[in-house]
């Protein structure tokens, strides 16, 4: 115990010592005026006192003194006079130079000559008015020995003419045509013919006169009326005088348009056996509305029809469409119908080689329902694709007239009939280089009486082409092809029961190709090949077409 009480006495000794050695070397290093008393601690603060100074920048730069002064002025007079500046105008491409005349003419085998006039004045503000002269013909030496001389001709002038009034434009034309055929469809083994014995010719006068109004305001009465009057005769005493008026109003009444169309059509057909007389009247209004992505028009058709008996027709005219996405899709449908009027011209300008002497009726569309889809794929991309189904009466049809002993005449016949049509179409065009058009229809008839729709084809394709190399150079092909065609024929013909048989034609196909070159704006050379493949195909029973044939030509303004 005692022992640790002395070394703790020891160790407080050392720290007090340790302490007191620190405590004098602080105070050595102390300032003199530093005061050490020994007492309770009282500090305290030194009053403040404000510096009541403001900084001075002092500038070293000395100022320049700047002495007055004066400016003289006096006007110098010049001579240069400031032309004024032309307001601006947007200048448009440089007219094409034109030509009064452009004349077409060419040769090819079947001993074929071609020759083609158009004469024009140029441009102008007040008057449009010219000609246009044809001549087309072919008189081969032989086609098929099996058959009669199979030569034609067909020659054209035209007159026609335009006046440009304030706000409307009348015009007129002059026709005459001379068509001469060949009834050349009868065996050449059984009987031998002079080709005179065989010659149809068909002359046709027509002259028309219109007045159309374009006024700017559709609030206004836009009209269009069209008079005409032409006369056709052949060689065996048949001839048919037509007058017809068409015409239309359109106005706008609030935001949508008010259109009428008017027709009356008056024939007269005479024969060496018969005389036929037809008077058409027609009436047909309808609104016509249309949106960003709608269009609609909506009306009906009435119509008078008197050719042997008087009778009326009342018709729907419906047609509407949808644009669903900006011109990709627009589905349509709508429902229609009317009356088509079969005349001696109609009929002949279809099959040349007709009866002259034939019962008339005009065939009547009773309804068409039809719809679809269009659009734009791409911008150089159309399709369309469609269905129709329409209710026919007196559908009229081509038969070999078996009561001639040659057989190479055909009669008309009618029959009531439905007819399914699906078309779809195709169309290409990249800007004006190339075009193609590609479409196919498919016909399906159910006839009343007869066994099929005679000369009708089941399978229709046609395509179409053109290519332009820098305007230059100029190529065209033609394709198109007819399947399932029916002829109608009767067996047993000289017994008490004869029996109607439906032939089949052999499908038809045809590929055409034409060419030009343009060697200057003036001078230019032409080639068409028709039938490049060669086929012998009938478009009628016992008339076979031309094989390979080609023509070469040249065309010249001036």
């Amino acid at each position: 115990m005692q022992k640790n009480l002395i070394i703790r006495f020891l160790l407080l000794i050392i720290l007090i010592s340790t302490q007191t050695n620190k405590l004098f070397a602080q105070l050595r290093s102390l300032d003199s005026n530093i005061v050490i008393s020994v007492g309770e601690y009282r500090p305290s603060i030194t009053d403040a006192n404000k510096i009541n100074e403001n900084p001075v920048v002092v500038d070293s730069t000395q100022k320049l003194l700047v002495k007055g002064y004066n400016i003289s002025s006096q006007k110098i007079n010049t001579g240069f006079d400031v032309a004024p500046i032309p307001a601006a105008q947007m200048v448009g491409e440089p007219l094409t130079k034109l030509y009064n005349a452009l004349v077409k003419i060419g040769y090819g085998n079947y001993n074929t000559p071609y020759g083609e006039l158009w004469y024009n004045n140029l441009r102008s503000k007040e008057s449009s008015y010219g000609v246009h002269l044809r001549h087309f013909s072919s008189s081969p030496f032989l086609i098929n020995k099996d058959f009669g001389f199979p030569g034609f001709s067909d020659d054209n002038i035209g007159l026609y003419g335009k006046k440009f009034l304030k706000e409307h434009t009348l015009s007129g034309n002059f026709d005459y045509s001379r068509n001469l055929v060949h009834l050349y469809g009868y065996d050449a083994n059984l009987q031998s013919l002079n080709k005179d014995a065989t010659v149809q010719r068909f002359n046709y006068f027509g002259a028309s006169a219109d007045l159309a109004s374009h006024y700017t305001n559709d609030a206004r009465y836009n009209h269009d009326i069209k008079i005409g009057y032409y006369n056709l005769t052949d060689l065996y005493k048949a001839s048919e005088n037509n007058i017809k008026a068409t015409g239309f109003v359109q106005t706008k009444i609030d935001k949508e348009f008010l259109r009428i169309n008017g027709l009356v059509d008056y024939y007269n057909y005479k024969t060496s056996k018969d005389t036929f007389n037809d008077m058409m009247v027609s009436l047909n209004p309808k609104f016509i509305a249309a949106g960003e992505k709608y269009h609609a028009s909506i009306g009906f058709t009435a119509t008078m029809d008197k050719l042997e008996e008087t009778k009326f027709y009342i018709y729907p005219d419906i047609d509407l469409s949808y644009n669903v996405v900006e011109n990709i899709i627009i589905p349509y449908g709508g429902i229609s119908g009317g009356l088509q009027k079969n005349s001696f011209k109609s009929i002949t300008d279809e099959n040349p080689f007709v009866l002259s002497a034939l019962k008339m009726a005009n065939t009547n569309q009773r309804y068409n329902l039809f719809g679809g889809i269009k659009g734009n794929i791409t911008n150089q991309i159309t399709y369309n694709a469609r269905a129709s189904y329409i209710d026919i009466g007196n559908l009229a049809m081509y038969v070999n007239d078996t009561k001639d002993l040659l057989a190479n005449r055909f009669n008309v016949i009618y029959d009531d009939a439905k007819e399914l049509n699906v078309r779809g179409e195709v169309g290409y065009q990249y800007r004006e280089k190339w075009r193609f058009n590609l479409s196919g229809d498919y016909y399906n008839y159910k006839m009343t009486s007869e066994l099929r729709a005679w000369y009708m084809p089941q399978v229709k394709v046609t395509l179409t082409g053109n290519y332009n190399i820098s305007d230059k150079i100029i190529v065209k092909v033609d394709l198109f092809y007819l399947d399932n065609q029916y002829y109608k024929t009767i067996a047993n013909a000289d017994t008490p029961n004869p029996t109607p048989v439906a032939n089949l034609l052999k499908p038809l196909f045809d590929a055409n190709l034409g060419g030009e070159y343009r060697y200057n704006k003036k001078l230019g050379f032409f080639i068409n090949i028709n039938n490049i493949a060669n086929v012998r195909y009938y478009r009628y029973s016992n008339y076979p077409n031309q094989r390979f044939n080609a023509m070469l030509g040249l065309s010249y303004s001036f």
